[in-house]
């Protein structure tokens, strides 16, 4: 009985330092404003795509910083189009807010809800990004419900983008013409 009681003790131990080691990684790396709701919103996501998206963690790793949408809306028959706000973060701070407008041709069809990190490889990239100048063309895919991840497997001119859908259902192959605003912060 005592061995079996001993097993017990090393499981138990090995699932606490495994949750421990879980919820250090899905901590996100700056703390929000706890009276910005956008903010405890992004930094929310951040551990949803931390937990469920495991190659996201390289590019917290590497990233100089990022842009975080929580929430993005994107219906589409034919024609389409997505909205979406968020915060962008540099280091460990939130140094302003961001907007997303994406229009859409092409055949497509179906609506779905979804967040996206635009990951900043390095400063140069994070300040080409808040000249505004920041826009993507052409997408495909197909998602269902909650099935199906999209992103950039790298950097491709210092931008990684990572999205994680939330509900839905749209498959398309179209051009699209998306475009990102920066806000900086504003002195109240």
């Amino acid at each position: 009985m005592n061995a079996l009681n001993g097993i017990r003790a090393l499981r138990s131990a090995a699932m606490l330092i495994s949750l421990l080691a879980v919820s250090t990684v899905v901590r996100a790396d700056w703390s929000p404003d706890t009276s910005d709701p956008r903010q405890v919103s992004a930094a929310e996501e951040v551990a949803r795509i931390r937990a469920e998206i495991p190659r996201s963690e390289r590019f917290f790793e590497e990233a100089y910083g990022y842009a975080i949408l929580p929430s993005v809306t994107r219906i589409g028959v034919g024609f389409g189009g997505a909205y979406g706000r968020g915060v962008v973060v540099e280091g460990d701070q939130a140094v302003g807010t961001t907007s997303f407008w994406q229009f859409t041709s092409g055949i497509q069809a179906g609506g779905k809800y979804f967040s996206m990190i635009v990951f900043f490889k390095d400063k140069a990239a994070l300040e080409y990004f808040k000249t505004n100048r920041l826009q993507f063309k052409g997408q495909a895919g197909v998602s269902v419900a909650t099935w199906g991840v999209a992103g950039t497997p790298a950097y491709n001119s210092g931008v990684a983008i990572i999205t994680r859908n939330r509900f839905g259902l749209m498959a398309e192959f179209t051009i699209s013409g998306a475009q990102f605003r920066y806000q900086p912060p504003t002195d109240e």
